[in-house]
């Protein structure tokens, strides 16, 4: 076994148990989480967190929107276009570049997938019974690489991913 899948099967065991990944054999996986406060929902951590975009992040989204139109993947504008309209978590529907597969009070979860990988985004709101202020709040990353353009893009982003988590966190 290669050392980084080493390095996920130990994350994947620390994980909240109802986390959804993208399959069951993946190539990244990354995970933060932050105290938030008790009332948020998981959608609602995920619009705050996405609720103003820092230009240097639209600046590396209109980098990598500009480079994969080579391989034929349509670009994601960041998350500068607007939220999902008449949001209801009854049906499945678009938020930013993601499609919501799963929905509760406590569970978000966003997938994108293309010819060359596949990503899940699973927000986990955890209630800290023993603290009556917060929660925390999970962000899991899980990809599946379909073939070396895939590779390539998780290149930079396995790197640049996690710094870009805790800058949207920040705004807690």
């Amino acid at each position: 076994m290669s050392r980084k899948q080493e390095n996920i099967k130990k994350t994947r065991q620390i994980l909240p148990s109802n986390a959804t990944l993208i399959a069951n054999e993946i190539d990244y996986l990354d995970y933060q989480k932050k105290a938030i406060s008790k009332n948020l929902t998981a959608y609602q951590a995920y619009e705050i967190m996405t609720s103003h975009q820092p230009k240097w992040l639209e600046i590396l989204f209109r980098i990598r929107d500009c480079l994969v139109k080579a391989v034929g993947i349509k670009p994601i504008n960041g998350f500068s276009r607007s939220r999902k309209e008449n949001h209801d978590s009854n049906l499945n529907n678009i938020v930013h570049f993601f499609t919501i597969t799963e929905e509760t009070d406590n569970k978000l979860t966003l997938v994108v997938k293309d010819s060359h990988l596949d990503v899940c985004v699973c927000i986990i709101v955890i209630d800290e019974h023993d603290n009556s202020n917060k929660n925390t709040l999970y962000l899991i990353a899980s990809v599946k690489n379909h073939n070396i353009w895939g590779k390539l893009y998780m290149l930079p982003v396995s790197i640049l991913h996690p710094y870009i988590v805790k800058r949207l966190y920040s705004k807690y």
